[in-house]
């Protein structure tokens, strides 16, 4: 039983290396382009060699009216606050 034990270790870890390896031969066959080559220049507009040109901005619509729902937020203010919520009584 031993001798299993240790070729099951043995098959284990060599097989663990095998696909190390494996890894790092496909790694360097598949390298990234070196830094140098990705350099992206800016645009020229971004240096100033071209003028940018204003975007219209659009009209700010006023916000519209408020419609009445039946949300009473006064109410919900006063239970906040702990205020009594009952009408008084006349």
């Amino acid at each position: 039983m031993r001798i299993l034990r240790l070729l099951a270790a043995g098959v284990s870890a060599g097989a663990s290396i095998l696909v190390i390896g494996f890894v790092c031969a496909d790694r360097l066959a598949h390298m990234a382009p070196s830094p140098v080559a990705r350099i992206v220049l800016p645009e020229p507009s971004a240096t100033g060699s071209i003028p940018v040109q204003p975007k219209p901005v659009a009209a700010v619509k006023p916000a519209p009216a408020k419609i009445p729902n039946g949300f009473d937020t006064e109410r919900l203010n006063a239970l906040m606050r702990g205020d009594p919520i009952l009408p008084s009584k006349r």
